[in-house]
Parts: structure tokens; C-alpha cells; sequence
């Protein structure tokens, strides 16, 4: 316990002083859903979300247009949307909610349209990064790695505290740290985290250190070694969902 203890006041160093990693996690709120379309529908689905981000429709509810990921592999979605809420407070205040309420009438038909696209969805709310952070990867990058986490009976906050050391790690190793996003309601995960990547080439590519490196690196972050990353992940775990994605303009 007290080296991952160790772990963390390094990943909080790390974190403080490498701009390049920014700020990886916060208390941002997020509306995330997952959708699924109906068979044959997909390209149909996506059509209809090209023409909703090329309405008018986010400017008159006054809302900044979501984040979408199409899953290329992995778990039973087809599309991730990622929107932005602030707070719980902010998006239901008095003058937000009528705004959006004056929008969906103004943009009804074309709103209903994509209902008879999707066979199911689900809707998960989360506490993320600042929304300049996700704004800024999203428009730098075009593939991501999503990972959702059921964690174990009373160990979501030592699973928020795993996705932080391994952070630690793969930024002193010279890769992609991940964006850490905590359940606040909704659907069954309780943590997920997103790595955001150039392409399939970049997010595959080895990391620029040699296997001694990353084993101390890994005990630098508060594992026991490089091979207890998993093993400590999977102890905190009751079940879980990877998907490679890819940006959805």
C-alpha cells in the first residue's frame, strides 16, 4: 500500500509539471451515450448527424456540439457521443432549459428523424477534463481508445487511483496519457477513460523506452512492476469494455 501510495504523489508531479499531459481529469460534467443503429441504418445514422451539426441547432440551444467516436472495434456500439454540460446546475437552469426547449420545437421534424436510425442507446453522465482539454485532443486527433470500468464492491475510488498511476507510467515512458472521466449517473460504469491518438499507426506504435525503463517506470508510478499494471487493475475490476474509435466529423 505504500508504494502505490508512493505512486500517487508521483503521478500528481508528473501531472503538475508535464504540459504536454495537460489536465487529464476534472469535475466537468458530461452527458455520454452510447447508440446503437438499427440494421442497415448506420450510414443512414450518421447522414442524419451531419446534417443536425450543419443546422443551426446547437447555436440556437446555445449548446457547444457534442464529441462523436465511431466504434471501429470492440464493444456492441456504434456511436459515442460525448456532450458537453458544465454542471448539474448550469444545464438545468431556468434559462438553459427553456433554451433548449425553444430549439428542439424550432428543429423538431428534423430531430425526429434520427429516432427511426437508432435500435437503442444509453445514456451515462460523468465528471471529466475542462472542456478546452477535450476540445483541443478531439480536434488534434482522429483515433481514440476507449476504456469503461465496472469497478469491484468499494473500489471505484482505488480504480480512479489505478487509471492515475498508469498515467504516471505510460507519460514517463513517453506515451498517451489518458483522459480520466468519473460516473455521476446514469448506466453501470463507474469510471472510464479515453486515450486520444493521432492514428491506428501512432496508437499502436512501441513506446520510446526499453523494457528496463518501463519496468522501473512502473514501479516509479506504484505498481510492483511493468506486469503488475494489469494484475492490479484486474483486482479492482468486476468487469469491463475496450473500443478503438475512430472521429466522427
Amino acid at each position: 500500500m505504500i508504494i502505490r501510495l508512493a505512486g500517487l504523489v508521483l503521478f500528481a508531479a508528473v501531472m503538475l509539471t508535464s504540459a504536454h499531459a495537460g489536465q487529464r481529469e476534472g469535475d466537468y460534467l458530461y452527458k455520454v451515450s452510447t447508440l446503437r443503429a438499427a440494421p442497415g441504418e448506420l450510414e443512414n445514422l450518421l447522414n442524419w448527424i451531419a446534417v443536425l451539426k450543419a443546422s443551426n441547432y446547437f447555436e440556437d440551444a446555445r449548446e457547444q456540439a457534442p464529441f462523436i467516436m465511431r466504434h471501429s472495434q470492440g464493444d456492441q456500439w456504434d456511436l459515442l457521443v460525448i456532450t458537453p454540460m458544465v454542471s448539474w446546475a448550469a444545464y438545468h437552469s431556468k434559462s438553459a432549459t427553456k433554451q433548449r426547449h425553444k430549439a428542439a420545437e424550432k428543429h423538431s421534424v428534423m430531430l425526429a428523424l434520427g429516432d427511426a436510425f437508432i435500435a437503442f442507446d444509453e445514456d451515462h453522465f460523468a465528471y471529466g477534463p475542462a472542456l478546452d482539454e477535450i476540445a483541443r485532443e478531439y480536434a488534434g486527433n482522429a483515433f481514440f481508445h476507449i476504456e469503461m470500468f465496472h469497478a469491484a464492491p468499494g473500489k471505484t475510488g482505488e480504480l480512479v487511483g489505478q487509471r492515475r498511476m498508469e498515467n504516471a507510467y505510460l507519460a514517463a515512458t513517453g506515451q498517451t496519457t489518458n483522459m480520466i472521466f468519473r460516473r455521476a449517473a446514469g448506466s453501470d460504469v463507474d469510471v472510464f477513460t479515453i486515450g486520444f491518438h493521432e492514428s491506428m499507426k501512432t496508437f499502436a506504435a512501441d513506446a520510446p523506452a526499453s523494457d528496463e525503463e518501463k519496468n522501473q517506470a512502473a514501479k516509479d508510478a506504484g505498481f510492483k512492476d511493468r506486469a503488475d499494471i494489469s494484475f492490479y487493475l484486474r483486482s479492482l475490476i468486476s468487469g469491463h469494455h475496450d473500443t478503438l474509435a475512430v472521429k466522427v466529423e
